[in-house]
């Protein structure tokens, strides 16, 4: 894995007891994605925990799943009184118990994984008919995506400067693989109906319903 080296320090979060960085930023887009009405979700690499404990307030069972094992550990030292059941595995490999999944998400993820198409499907094999995938990811710069990129980086440039940065402590895979367009084909083959959207920080939204009711 490359850990990307950024030009100049980024400042410290405005509030230390409220730290930001787009990975945060992007929970609330992924807990709003979450029905109202779930009962049981699933994060699938949940990192430093932080969408995993936002869950676990409004949800009754929060399965976080990551196969780091020292993040994981940090994550639930970082939230100990969080109802969520801290899961060590592989996502290809893990095998869940009980009943399917109301809703899964991931953020930061899917571009860490070698065949995405293939980790799309897992995910979607976990959900309830009617259950709902949501996935914040990074994608790889395009030419032809280049006024999308250039307003991405001044909005992420403002929202650093308004809110300072709180640097995560999980592993970097850097570059992403696909970009956006690629990304797109790969999640029509795997999840017909899906939507893959652009974000305004220079990030992609997919979300997907599984079929069924």
């Amino acid at each position: 894995m490359l850990r990307r080296r950024w030009l100049k320090p980024r400042p410290e979060p405005r509030d230390p007891n409220r730290p930001w960085n787009l990975n945060i930023e992007d929970d609330a887009h992924l807990d709003a994605a979450v029905p109202a009405d779930a009962r049981r979700v699933l994060e699938v690499g949940c990192g430093d925990g932080f969408l995993a404990a936002r869950l676990a307030a409004r949800v009754d069972e929060v399965v976080a799943l990551d196969l780091d094992a020292p993040v994981l550990e940090r994550a639930r030292a970082r939230f100990p009184d969080a109802r969520v059941d801290w899961r060590l595995g592989d996502l290809m490999t893990w095998q869940p118990d009980g009943a399917p999944f109301d809703a899964v998400v991931s953020n930061a993820t899917l571009h860490h994984l070698p065949d995405i198409g293939a980790a799309l499907r897992r995910m979607a094999g976990f959900l309830r008919p009617g259950g709902v995938l949501a996935i914040a990811t990074f994608v790889r710069f395009e030419v032809r995506e280049l006024p999308w990129q250039l307003s991405a980086l001044a909005a992420r440039r403002r929202a650093i400067r308004r809110n300072g940065w709180w640097n995560h402590s999980a592993p970097i895979a850097w570059p992403p693989r696909e970009g956006l367009h690629r990304l797109r084909a790969i999640a029509a083959d795997a999840l017909p109906g899906s939507r893959v959207t652009r974000t305004p920080y220079g990030r992609a939204h997919l979300h997907w319903t599984a079929p069924g009711s």
